[in-house]
C-alpha cells in the first residue's frame, strides 16, 4: 500500500512539473512577452529590389524614422508608425539606373536604437 502512494505521488509531481515547464516555455517563445526589440530586414536579399520590413516588438506602438542612402547620398527619408507586434513592409520607388552598381544603406531609427542594412546592387 505505501508503495502505491509513493508511485502516485511521483506521477502527480511529474505531471505538475511538466505543466509548469510547459507554461514557462510557452511564455519564452512569445516574441512580445516582457521583451522590447525591433528588427529590420530586406524582403528578398538576393534580388535587386530594396523592399524591406520593420518588425515592432517594443511592446507599444512606435514611430520609426528611416533613410535610404546610395554611396552616402540621401535618396529617401520618411517616418512610419507601426503598432505593437506588427510588421510593416516598405517598398521604396527609386530610379534603377541611378542606383545601379552602388551600395545602398537603409538606416532605421527608433529612440536610441539605430538599425542599418546594406545591399550591393549590380
Amino acid at each position: 500500500m505505501p508503495s502505491k502512494i509513493i508511485i502516485i505521488a511521483i506521477v502527480v509531481l511529474l505531471i505538475a512539473s511538466f505543466a509548469t515547464l510547459f507554461v514557462i516555455e510557452a511564455k519564452n517563445h512569445d516574441y512580445d512577452y516582457k521583451k522590447a526589440w525591433s528588427v529590420v530586414y530586406f524582403e528578398n536579399p538576393r534580388d535587386e529590389s530594396l523592399d524591406f520590413a520593420i518588425e515592432n516588438h517594443e511592446g507599444e506602438s512606435a514611430n520609426y524614422a528611416y533613410q535610404i542612402f546610395s554611396n552616402d547620398a540621401k535618396l529617401i527619408e520618411g517616418n512610419i508608425d507601426i503598432k505593437a507586434g506588427a510588421t510593416q513592409k516598405i517598398s521604396p520607388v527609386l530610379d534603377g539606373e541611378k542606383i545601379k552598381g552602388t551600395r545602398v544603406m537603409i538606416d532605421v531609427r527608433y529612440k536610441d536604437a539605430d538599425y542599418r542594412i546594406y545591399k550591393d546592387l549590380k
